[in-house]
């Protein structure tokens, strides 16, 4: 038989081993880590992925897919290569990497690409999206989502450099022919105009252009009339048109004169066109060469005589 002086003894014992905290009430369970990529922060419920761990240690974190990182000057030990993103172009990294920084507010450079490799190693690691000026810490070697490669590929043309390649390309001129013809009409007579274009002396409406070396890439062109505005002379133009005219009865461009005189005649054109890639396939280039000093035809406007003839 236990004395009531043993079970006291026997309660402080019990009493001082639990934990502090409401006796007998259930602990809370400690947090427990499910796998490496969340940690649980147990005050607040919230989550943050490996991606902010590791900003948090290199003070980088990732936005969309183009990183905002903490740029300095190049990595001792390490080549970089980078490829600034302006206006798009035919490189869908690039393009990518421009959409990604346009939603990201932290944004405060340029969209780039950048490539790295350790000296001596022929490994390159990127491209590695970026919104800042400077250039990434070193990649992690022995991460193996980082992505890489045997070389950066060469550098791509910009649309802006398409077009302006498109606008240097040597392009005909259209002349203004005439009804009746001889370059001689009549006064209250409607005359027809109509554009042509020379065979042999530049790429004109239809043709397709030689191919251009543009950087590594190939290009080629694809040449169409956009519009054509007809000068009548005596300070007289048609509006911009999509027609190129044509003879009667069926030509739509015409002008009547009322007085007499020589009439310089001109078609003044704008041309638009397509371009490939390395043979792909035709995508619309966004470009109007405006075309410049067409050749002026002289026009002789005469008027008409009556008389009674004896039959």
């Amino acid at each position: 038989m236990i004395s009531r002086a043993s079970w006291l003894v026997i309660l402080i014992l019990l009493a001082s081993l639990m934990p502090a905290g409401r006796a007998g009430a259930a602990q809370d369970p400690l947090p427990k880590i499910g796998n490496k990529k969340v940690t649980v922060i147990a005050k607040t419920g919230r989550q943050t992925s490996k991606d902010q761990q590791i900003g948090e240690s290199t003070k980088s974190r990732t936005s969309g897919k183009a990183k905002d990182v903490e740029f300095h000057a190049p990595p001792v030990d390490w080549v970089t290569k980078e490829r600034t993103c302006t206006g798009g172009g035919i490189d869908p990294a690039c393009s990518a990497t421009i959409i990604d920084c346009s939603t990201n507010p932290d944004a405060s450079g340029q969209p780039r690409l950048v490539w790295m490799r350790q000296e001596g190693s022929d490994q390159w690691f990127g491209p590695i999206q970026t919104c800042l000026p400077g250039y990434p810490a070193p990649p992690d070697v022995n991460d193996p989502t980082i992505p890489r490669t045997s070389a950066p590929p060469p550098p791509v043309p910009t649309i802006a450099q398409i077009r302006e390649a498109f606008l240097e390309l040597p392009f005909a001129k259209p002349q203004v022919s005439m009804q009746p013809v001889g370059n001689r009409t009549l006064i209250n007579l409607p005359t027809f105009y109509e554009a042509s274009w020379p065979n042999d002396a530049g790429l004109t409406p239809g043709d397709v252009s030689t191919p251009v070396k543009l950087l590594s890439w190939t290009i080629q062109f694809k040449i169409a009339a956009k519009d054509y505005r007809y000068t009548f002379g005596e300070d007289s133009t048609s509006e911009w048109t999509a027609s190129a005219g044509g003879v009667y009865p069926d030509g739509d461009i015409t002008h009547t004169y009322e007085t007499t005189g020589t009439r310089s005649v001109k078609v003044d054109a704008r041309l638009v066109g397509q371009f490939r890639v390395n043979g792909g396939a035709w995508q619309d280039l966004g470009a109007v060469a405006d075309l410049q000093d067409e050749p002026v035809a002289q026009l002789e406007v005469v008027g008409t005589k009556t008389r009674l003839v004896d039959n």
